[in-house]
């Protein structure tokens, strides 16, 4: 029965098969209607006297109102040293409040009415968007003047955007692929170009208020302003309202200075960055790219989705499908208006096949110049680009927003239809040229991110001169300054740190301690949550300590017992032995040990030097720094100068999150078998908030469990 069961599906298989075929052999014949003609709705223009473009599209369709707003203004117009403002700038205008509303104020009125309003300055342009339904017109309006005109940069909304900028700088070398992408256009534009460069912690730290306001008042003013506006409203209502909010708004400052030319020069070169947590290689190769305007920019669209346009394409034939190389491949040459865009090819492939990789990508582009696409990829290097055509048109937004680009940059209204007629005219001749014209196969730039000793074949192999190794360690941002090590800083700095450890119960009660045991909570900072922890710990001087948190029914164990120990993996969670990098981590950490630093504050191994002296939060604080016999700092300490006590601690480390400059505040002081000791510690990472800890028990010298410093079963 079953096997004629079997035999009766395997028929019916064959018939469907057949039926397939035969189908499969008619489509060609198939015959479609001809699409319709896109019509694409006309936009009203209306410039107000002071300057500011309108552009209106009604749209009844739904009952919201909507506005884009576009500024001649962009992050290309901030100094080097102060790399950020623009971005913040673009955040605290709406964050910050207004002459009239505070920025919770806004946040209030918005969610009131299901609306939002926001505001951003990117490299070569600031904007802001209103989403509101149509009924709140005016309140949509309102805001959007208030945020655009007057902002006030409240300082506490300014110090929570630094924040989440630090926050960025600390994970930005987290994925492979983001550093690949980001080095690359710092290989290509110059470290230095606004069209690369990033922020980092001193050019954050450095930006002020005042820098805010100045940045504002040169280039927020009417004729510098655009308004695409579309949704639910009848124009003869709109315009008025427009006026009032916007029709007072004086012209004035300075024409804008154009974005900066992009110097590049033709070469071959290979670039590495190690990361060694990974397994496979991160590549982008190739060059310059070219403009939007460029008289064959369609001829170098088909040829872009010729060679590595998606699946079918080229790259995706041979390295992936052919080769079997690469998880992911792809080529892009990109444009733009003001500045040229960048041809990149990206790759990801293990690591044994790096260079194989490498060779069959450059192959495949040398290839575009010589072997002209068939029918079959011309077919696709122009579908690709016609089959979505229509969706450029599929909302009024892409429409208006589109027309209200064009014409500050001067483009003609139809651009993008003549695009596509230009497009539809290409022939493999003109892909072979723009090939010829646009790839330079012998002078790709090429930056590798992966572990190198994983490399089957070393990258110098590839025969393009000495590989250029990238550094992409974070810098701390700690002002850097020579510090003064005379007779007169030492003689100071020792005076202060001997009152300071007498105001804590002076250095013979400091001697008496061989162990301490905490029991506490730690509240981690985490995307603006605070996660507690419960922590308890044993120190065992010099060179024997117990860390243990409980989390959500995970155990976290730190034990260092002399030059051995163990930890529990944060990845896998498993108790590893720690490694000789790790025990010199915890040799660091007792050096600087304030315990330890009181125990020893009359021994010469150490230098106590005076630094400086100001005010922390309204109290003169005066700072000394602890230097080793090696010259090297240890740490900084920070001393109450009318009670000398110890109210902070820093110190520059490499951290999971980068490094920096680590800060901790000391507080809530108690007296402990004699000694004065700090129950809360609040940590920073470069001014952003890390953890809390608050001390519930502290023990001197206590009963210690004999297994205590002995691997966890």
């Amino acid at each position: 029965m079953r096997k004629n069961i079997a035999l009766m599906m395997f028929l019916t298989l064959l018939l469907a098969l057949a039926a397939l075929s035969a189908n499969a052999q008619d489509v060609d014949k198939l015959k479609f209607p001809k699409l319709s003609k896109l019509e694409v709705p006309e936009v009203e223009r209306v410039t107000l006297d002071n300057g500011i473009r309108l552009y209106l599209l009604e749209d009844k369709s739904l009952p919201l109102f909507d506005v884009s707003v576009r500024v001649n203004c962009g992050s290309y117009l901030e100094s080097g040293d102060k790399i950020g403002l623009a971005s913040i700038c673009g955040t605290v205008m709406r964050t910050g409040g207004t002459a009239k509303w505070t920025g919770d104020e806004i946040d209030e009125l918005l969610e009131g009415v299901g609306a939002s309003v926001e505001t951003y300055i990117s490299t070569v342009s600031g904007g802001a968007r209103v989403n509101i339904l149509n009924e709140y017109t005016d309140l949509g309006l309102e805001v959007l003047s208030e945020v655009l005109r007057r902002p006030v940069f409240e300082e506490d909304k300014i110090e929570l955007a630094k924040v989440q900028e630090r926050s960025a700088i600390a994970r930005r070398n987290d994925d492979p692929q983001q550093i690949c992408f980001r080095e690359y256009r710092k290989i290509i534009y110059g470290a230095n170009s606004p069209y690369a460069r990033h922020s980092e912690y001193a050019t954050i730290n450095s930006i002020t208020r005042d820098d805010l306001v100045a940045f504002h008042q040169a280039y927020f003013h009417p004729q510098n302003v655009q308004l695409a506006i579309w949704g639910d409203f009848d124009k003869e209502i709109l315009l008025p309202k427009i006026e009032n909010y916007f029709g007072d708004w004086e012209r004035a400052g300075e024409p804008v200075p154009k974005p900066p030319e992009v110097d590049y020069k033709f070469k071959s070169q290979v670039y590495y960055i190690e990361k060694t947590d990974v397994n496979q290689s991160n590549i982008v190769m190739g060059h310059i790219g070219g403009f939007l305007t460029d008289e064959d920019y369609a001829d170098r669209i088909v040829m872009n989705n010729v060679l590595g346009g998606s699946f079918g394409s080229r790259l995706f034939n041979s390295v992936r499908s052919r080769e079997g190389l690469a998880y992911a491949v792809f080529g892009v040459y990109t444009a733009n208006i003001v500045y040229p865009g960048v041809f990149y090819n990206y790759a990801s492939t293990k690591s044994e096949s790096t260079v194989k990789t490498i060779q069959e990508v450059i192959k495949e582009i040398k290839r575009m110049q010589i072997d002209p696409p068939d029918e079959n990829e011309m077919r696709m290097g122009k579908d690709g680009y016609l089959n979505s055509f229509v969706f450029k048109f599929d909302t009024k937004a892409e429409v208006v927003n589109r027309l209200m680009y064009y014409e500050f940059y001067g483009l003609p209204e139809d651009f993008l239809f003549q695009e596509k007629e230009n497009v539809e005219k290409v022939t493999p001749d003109d892909v072979i040229a723009a090939s010829t014209k646009n790839l330079h196969p012998d002078a790709l730039q090429i930056l590798v991110v992966g572990k190198g000793e994983d490399f089957s074949t070393p990258l110098e192999q590839l025969g393009l001169g000495p590989v250029e190794t990238i550094d992409i360690t974070i810098p701390s941002g700690e002002e850097k300054k020579e510090l003064a090590i005379t007779p007169e800083n030492l003689k100071k700095g020792k005076e202060i740190l001997l009152k300071g450890v007498e105001a804590h119960g002076g250095v013979e009660s400091f001697k008496k301690i061989n162990s301490v045991s905490r029991k506490g909570t730690i509240l981690f900072s985490m995307g603006g949550q605070e996660i507690p922890v419960s922590v308890e710990s044993i120190e065992v001087f010099a060179d024997k300590s117990r860390s243990v948190m409980n989390f959500m029914g995970q155990t976290v164990y730190q034990i260092r017992n002399g030059k051995t120990g163990w930890k529990t993996d944060q990845k896998t969670m498993q108790l590893t032995a720690m490694t000789d990098d790790d025990i010199a981590s915890e040799e660091k950490e007792w050096a600087r040990n304030t315990i330890h630093i009181f125990q020893t504050s009359d021994d010469p191994y150490y230098k106590a030097v005076y630094d400086s002296t100001r005010e922390v939060n309204g109290t003169p604080v005066e700072f000394v720094a602890v230097v080793g016999e090696d010259g090297q700092m240890i740490c900084r300490l920070a001393f109450n100068s009318q009670n000398y006590e110890l109210v902070g601690k820093s110190y520059h480390e490499e951290t999971p999150l980068g490094a920096g400059m680590i800060e901790d505040a000391l507080s809530n002081f108690s007296v402990v078998s004699g000694v004065k000791l700090p129950m809360t510690t609040v940590r920073t990472l470069n001014d952003q908030k890390l953890q809390q800890v608050d001390i519930s028990e502290f023990i001197i010298n206590g009963e210690i469990p004999p297994d205590a410093f002995e691997k966890p079963e």
